[in-house]
């Protein structure tokens, strides 16, 4: 390439690059947090029933709920909820047919993978959920025992589930409801029992029974809330509280009051 070729291509990404920076500065302010103060409401989406994070119980609503309820308060807002059954039962959000119009927060099953951040921004997780074992001790085998299985809301992966217990030589017994799960394994119809991470932690603290992953880190999945893309003033205001939440020990009490069981253990690597 020629001298004068080449200044000519200097020349030209300059004017591309001045340009790109002129286009920025002609994008509309962000007024996400400004147009929710202005109408002194905090509207947020989320399922009737979630446990723990949404139980539908006024005296104790979950843990997302007391979060938002702080959220809202510290920011001086009335907190509007808006249901919607979809939420939560599957990890895609393109399912849950939410709207800018319904809320601007979408809680109570969010889970902040790239799947997700295609459709939604999230905040920096609060809690990780995944497939469980509770029972009374941990197991180093499942060869030929039987697991009651219960999903609960969650729309995690049952075929990668079914496999994994397939492999370890277990056989699930489906189940249909939480009662059914906690009596089946308090009464010895079945020695452990399966479910969703945040389920499965509640009823293990609540119950005083072992816990464990049932696979690695790989197949967890973060849980935060959701906001629209480019609502960036509410996310860093919500980043804010939830920061200030954590250092003054707001989520260590509410994981404490839901009974929700922390996991040390992964089935397989720990001892029986």
């Amino acid at each position: 390439m020629s001298a004068s070729a080449k200044r000519l291509v200097d020349i030209l990404t300059i004017f591309v690059v001045v340009g790109l920076f002129s286009l920025v500065y002609l994008l509309p302010p962000d007024t996400s947090l400004a147009e929710v103060r202005r109408t002194g409401v905090l509207r947020v989406c989320l399922p009737p029933d979630y446990p723990p994070l949404i139980t539908g119980n006024p005296e104790a609503p979950g843990v997302e709920v007391e979060l938002l309820q702080e959220i809202a308060a510290r920011l001086e807002l009335r907190l509007s909820f808006n249901v919607n059954s979809a939420i939560g039962s599957d990890f895609n959000p393109r399912n849950w047919r939410v709207t800018r119009a319904q809320c601007q927060i979408i809680a109570g099953g969010v889970v902040a993978t790239n799947t997700t951040r295609s459709f939604l921004d999230t905040t920096p997780p609060h809690l990780e959920t995944g497939w469980v074992l509770i029972g009374r001790d941990v197991p180093a085998s499942l060869d030929g025992v039987t697991v009651g299985f219960f999903a609960g809301l969650s729309g995690r992966d049952r075929l990668a589930l079914s496999r994994l217990l397939r492999e370890a030589g277990a056989t699930a017994r489906v189940v249909s409801n939480r009662a059914e799960f906690i009596a089946g394994l308090r009464e010895g119809t079945y020695a452990y029992g399966v479910t969703d991470g945040l389920l499965g932690r509640q009823i293990a603290g609540a119950e005083d029974w072992a816990i464990a992953w049932l696979s690695g880190p790989a197949d967890r999945d973060p849980i935060a809330f959701g906001l629209w893309k480019g609502d960036l003033t509410l996310k860093r205001a919500l980043v804010r509280i939830l920061d200030d939440l954590r250092d003054e020990g707001v989520f260590d009490d509410l994981i404490e009051r839901y009974d929700i069981a922390p996991i040390e253990a992964t089935f397989g690597e720990a001892a029986p």
